[in-house]
């Protein structure tokens, strides 16, 4: 696996739309200036049509557009991972208020597709980005070359499932492998759904963006949202359950971008109190030693992140508290939904990356403390978000951290713009990379996200292990173009 982007960022307006990192399974794709983050959350075909890679849930890979070129060649529609998850799709549209999804077998494959008519596809392809059941593409290629797709009980797959479990320390019979974290929150919720029909959750904290979409828009789904995480959101949660019946609370520890810490024990004595469970994402926390797993029901974390490291597969895991007085019931039920999603190419990937997780996520996380430190005293910075930490061997304040700068609506864009440092979504990756988070994750809801404390100007930073002078010095010469 190339480290070129150790010592070569992407960060040049000529090197838009390139993978990153170099590979042809790549997650993100170079966005290195301000106005190309724009163009492409307004779908601009000057941006567009130069990506060769981006996060597969947000944009169709290359690989897998051309498969469903193979697949559609009457109408659009999408692959997805097995025949369940393309009935779930189907019925995401139908709920949605379309009428013309519907499930077909690809020939001697367990991945299954969705046609749907043209102005139709974006209902289609919301269930795709909320649930993360995608057909990946080093899949698609396998489909595309009439060679199965299998998911079956491979060496790496075991291994990882162990690996996970250590983290937890919980038996790898805990532990569930789904084809992105959005996967394990979607199986989470159904479960939960499954168990206590027709009873809300409620969202505490300013989560992911689609984490609330599932709560909000799948079948059967009605939810509470309290968008800060504070002590009196825990308060006000507390009066929501008089009147309420929750089936789960959901939140993120941090919260992303926010970072964020809630009071897990307070929401742990809430829900315990009101037979309710707590679900949490912990996949900010970095692969903690310190699991989160005693305070909660549930823990679901997108593997994509810092346990793969290097931004070229995509995956998810739902731990189940075995400690939980829901955790039989919980398990009868997600082991009777549950099926492998996650294909054994892309789990191969994932053990080999996840080798070496220990000893590279505590060099970005100790490179992400410096670099805090270092920003608060800077005079171009107004604000840095990012957790507290009291050990410093614990990676569990992650190498995440949001900046806002001073005056931030005349000099953002232009520091963006020098910035010399890999500039795309995503995150936890062994190289550094910048993004306006707003910007890509709310563009059509700034105002809302402003609202919950996310400034539009946000600056999100995700720390590598490059040395970390030099990662100063990249910063600080865009930082002083705005002094």
């Amino acid at each position: 696996m190339s480290d070129d982007l150790l010592i070569a960022p992407r960060w040049k307006p000529e090197q838009l739309g390139l993978p990153m990192p170099d590979d042809r399974d790549a997650v993100s794709a170079c966005l290195p200036l301000w106005s190309h983050n724009i163009g492409y959350e307004e779908a601009d075909p000057a941006v567009m049509d130069r990506l060769q890679a981006a996060y597969p849930r947000f944009c169709i890979h290359p690989d897998v557009q051309e498969l469903c070129s193979a697949l559609f060649e009457d109408s659009s529609g999408l692959p997805f991972v097995s025949a369940a998850a393309a009935e779930r799709a189907v019925k995401y549209v139908r709920h949605a208020g379309g009428s013309s999804a519907t499930a077909r077998p690809i020939d001697e494959q367990s991945c299954v597709a969705v046609s749907v008519s043209d102005d139709e596809l974006p209902l289609l392809k919301q269930y795709w980005q909320h649930a993360g059941e995608l057909v990946s593409s080093r899949a698609a290629r396998l489909i595309l070359n009439q060679q199965p797709v299998s998911f079956s009980e491979t060496e790496p797959r075991s291994i990882v499932r162990s690996r996970i479990g250590k983290l937890h320390q919980v038996s790898a019979d805990n532990v569930f492998l789904f084809s992105a974290g959005m996967g394990a929150i979607a199986g989470t919720w159904r479960a939960i759904n499954s168990l206590a029909p027709n009873r809300p959750t409620c969202q505490f904290g300013f989560p992911y963006v689609d984490t609330l979409k599932i709560q909000e828009r799948f079948p059967g789904a009605t939810s509470s949202f309290l968008p800060f995480g504070t002590a009196s959101d825990a308060a006000e949660l507390a009066e929501l359950f008089l009147s309420h019946q929750f089936s789960a609370v959901f939140c993120e520890t941090p919260t992303n971008p926010l970072l964020l810490t809630p009071d897990l024990q307070k929401l742990r004595r809430l829900t315990k109190k009101h037979d309710a469970m707590l679900v949490v994402d912990d996949t900010l926390r970095a692969c903690s030693r310190h699991s989160v797993l005693p305070d909660c029901d549930v823990v679901v974390t997108s593997l994509t992140k810092y346990f793969s490291g290097y931004g070229n597969v995509l995956a998810g895991a739902l731990v189940v508290n075995p400690d939980s007085k829901h955790a039989t019931r919980l398990l009868s039920v997600i082991t009777g939904q549950f099926e492998e999603t996650l294909s054994d190419l892309d789990v191969a990937v994932l053990e080999q990356n996840s080798r070496d997780l220990q000893p590279r996520v505590q060099k970005c996380v100790n490179n992400a403390r410096e670099l805090v430190t270092r920003l608060r005293q800077h005079a171009a910075v107004a604000d840095v978000f990012y957790p507290e930490w009291n050990d410093e061997d614990d990676p569990g304040s992650g190498a995440l951290l949001s900046v806002v700068l001073r005056d931030a609506a005349r000099v953002t864009a232009r520091v963006f713009d020098q910035l010399r440092i890999s500039k795309g979504p995503n995150l936890g990756t062994n190289f550094t990379l910048c993004c306006p988070y707003t910007i890509l994750a709310h563009y059509a809801e700034l105002d809302f996200a402003e609202h919950c404390g996310a400034s539009r100007w946000l600056l999100r930073l995700s720390v590598g292990i490059e040395p970390v002078e030099e990662l100063w010095d990249r910063l600080t010469d865009a930082l002083n173009s705005a002094v």
